[in-house]
């Protein structure tokens, strides 16, 4: 130490102040302290009100329990709590406070602070006042129900930089807090939380956020987000087993999206974790069910609300100012059956397809340009043929295909604008529209003209009578009707047809029909085998490298060495050198157009961090890439001509795979085709 400053103790005030702005650090947590309070106390009500978005003043009231008067003057004082009474206390705290230090770090950082309470055993409420040090100042009786309401005025205006910040950034603190609000209020069963927030000069009231005391988790998701986003979950639970001896049980319980297109989000605001019941950040468990969520959906992310239920030992919530983050016991365990039950979950959806709504992607890719009037029939179901009521499902166009002189039908719905045109202005191939990745059969379409009931004369736009909002619903069930599950042992039995443009394998299970892509199926199937076989070369140093590496990365890698071996990466290890200097680099992979450096330690190392339990498959992405590369240009290219038994391999390959659905580069490799169905329900109804 080459300070020549002596050193002197801190004055108490402003050890406090320093203390106190790193406990609290925007609107969020100052709110989010205040529920916990409140649910702390056993409120059942619990209301929140902001005024201007949090920046002027925000207050907390509740029903709960109360401050009893010999707790008055220490209300606000630091480190002053009745959750604990010793540091061993923590490991049992079930509460949401313990620490003290919430109440006495917003009253240091408000310009001020005050709490109206009252108990059971008071005849009425108590006005309290506090300075910014937690001293009680002014004590005045006030009329109030049983409870507690806490107002706070002005936050962060003592620290003038981070107060002038809040309230530039005041719309940004607002939404963090309404998602931190939104977590207490699906996973709070018994409470009802509503949030005001009070704006202008007229002091209008705008509630943003309200909550009936729902008894499970399902009723509250429905009641924050609706009852349509609810829709879209699917109930998962998990549960894992600790030992034969103590018995204990960690659980997984909550929703996660279900698997479909249009289901999930463009991002991952509504990815909700807890343990018992707290709010958490678990960025692990989030990757795990991301990675997991794209073997099924590439574009979009799973929303997921998740109630970790483990026993009061096995995690330490103390470990940042927020409780936000956490250090979990048995967290590689925890993680592998949380993947497994989120795989299992979703396993009956693998290989979901929708079929192709034939003339409403015609419609839409080929719009006429001098539409004519054409006669549209909309079938109703049996019982209802006659009548004059619109139609319970949606607008249905019965499509005459034409092909080598045969005639088939097909059902599809059209979108109530689709600009339709005659089948005379455009006619096309079916080797164009699978080109343009659209599968359909007909080269000409026209209308059925000749049926005598329900008949629509349409000029510009197929339309009926029926309001849109009124078919939302049985868009939906049609759109439900129309997927295919596919499992991997369904290429087992699938049956090959034949091929089809030199490129395609059709397939046939059951009644459907599949248009297997020959080059990206056998890319996949390459690609794993690699992914699972490949051992990398190795290029020896002329001299063994020192590496630079945190101990937690020497770590890593000690407790790795066989992924870094398979990976092309050798080591010499002296125990007996200090930490972070154990390792040295023999030897780097190599590849004759790949290149790498002690960087891709260091990134290898950080993936195996992060990775559960099974770390056999753990590869670099530019290792990834490689082998993306090597599987194309070695596969069955589009153009070659396959016999039988070729096209059966490739299919039967298919089944074991880990993930058959896309090749390396997310190009899918199979379509659904036809329900063969549909085409004898047609031909029966003529």
């Amino acid at each position: 130490m080459a300070s020549t400053s002596a050193l002197h103790v801190l004055d108490r005030r402003d050890v406090q102040r320093i203390c106190s702005g790193q406990s609290v650090v925007d609107l969020a947590t100052a709110v989010k302290e205040l529920v916990e309070n409140a649910l702390d106390a056993g409120a059942t009500q619990i209301e929140v009100k902001l005024k201007e978005f949090g920046r002027d003043a925000f207050e907390v009231s509740d029903n709960g329990a109360g401050v009893a008067p010999e707790n008055y003057a220490s209300l606000a004082r630091k480190h002053y709590t009745s959750k604990i009474s010793s540091f061993e206390d923590i490991e049992t705290v079930a509460s949401f406070g313990f620490r003290g230090e919430a109440l006495s770090s917003i009253c240091e950082l408000a310009a001020s602070f005050t709490v109206c309470t009252r108990t059971q055993n008071d005849a009425v409420g108590t006005l309290l006042m506090y300075d910014a040090s937690g001293a009680l100042v002014k004590e005045t009786k006030k009329a109030r129900p049983t409870g507690t309401t806490v107002a706070v005025e002005e936050l962060f205006k003592p620290l003038a930089v981070r107060y002038k910040d809040f309230k530039r950034n005041i719309k940004k603190h607002y939404a963090k807090l309404l998602k931190v609000l939104q977590a207490y209020a699906v996973s709070c069963a018994n409470v009802k939380i509503c949030v005001f927030n009070i704006t202008g000069k007229n002091s209008s009231r705008h509630v943003v956020l309200a909550t009936q005391a729902h008894q499970t988790m399902g009723e509250n998701i429905a009641n924050v987000f609706g009852t349509k986003f609810f829709r879209t979950l699917i109930r998962s639970s998990t549960t894992e087993t600790e030992d034969n001896l103590s018995g204990q049980e960690r659980k997984v319980e909550g929703y996660v999206s279900k698997v479909g297109a249009g289901v999930g989000r463009s991002d991952n605001d509504r990815q909700f974790f807890f343990i018992n019941g707290r709010p958490f950040d678990l960025p692990k468990m989030a990757k795990t069910l991301n990675e997991v969520w794209r073997q099924y959906e590439m574009k979009q992310k799973p929303a997921c609300i998740l109630n970790f239920l483990l026993p009061l030992g096995d995690y330490d919530v103390n470990v940042t100012p927020d409780k936000r983050e956490t250090f979990v016991k048995h967290e590689a365990e925890i993680i592998d059956a949380f993947k497994t039950g989120i795989n299992k979950l979703y396993e009956p959806s693998r290989g979901t397809f929708t079929v192709q709504p034939l003339l409403t992607a015609f419609a839409q890719r080929f719009p006429a340009q001098k539409p004519k009037p054409v006669i549209v029939e909309i079938l109703q179901p049996r019982n209802q043929r006659g009548a004059a009521s619109a139609p319970s499902s949606p607008e249905q166009i019965l499509l005459d295909l034409r092909k080598s002189a045969k005639r088939q039908k097909l059902y599809s719905p059209l979108p109530s604008q689709a600009i339709l045109s005659t089948p005379e202005e455009h006619a096309w191939s079916f080797d164009e529209m699978i080109k343009q990745r659209q599968q359909y059969f007909e080269e000409e379409v026209e209308y059925e003209r000749k049926r005598k009931t329900n008949r629509l004369k349409v000029p510009k736009t197929c339309s009926t009578s029926v309001d849109d909002n009124a078919l939302e619903t049985d868009n939906e069930v049609a759109a439900a009707a129309l997927q295919r599950v596919l499992k991997k042992e369904d290429f087992k039995r699938m049956q090959v047809l034949g091929q089809f443009n030199l490129g395609f394998i059709i397939g046939k299970l059951g009644n459907d029909l599949f248009i297997i892509d020959q080059h990206a199926s056998d890319e996949k199937f390459n690609y794993e085998t690699l992914q699972q076989t490949t051992v990398m070369h190795q290029q020896p140093l002329v001299r063994p490298l020192r590496l630079e590496l945190t101990a937690g990365e020497e770590m890593v890698i000690l407790d790795h060495l066989g992924v870094f071996t398979k990976n092309g990466f050798t080591f010499l290890v002296d125990k007996d050198a200090p930490a972070t200097k154990k390792l040295k680099l023999l030897s780097l992979p190599f590849t004759k157009h790949t290149q790498f450096g002690t960087e891709d330690i260091r990134e290898l190392a950080s993936l195996l961090m992060d990775a559960p339990m099974n770390t056999s498959t753990i590869r670099l992405p530019k290792v990834m890439a490689m082998f993306a590369s090597r599987a194309c240009r070695s596969s069955i290219m589009i153009g070659t001509a396959l016999h039988k038994e070729e096209m059966q391999k490739i299919v039967r390959n298919l089944s074991g795979l880990d993930q058959p659905w896309n090749c390396p580069h997310g190009r899918p490799t199979l379509r659904h085709l036809v329900d063969l169905m549909h085409l004898e329900d047609s031909n029966d109804s003529n």
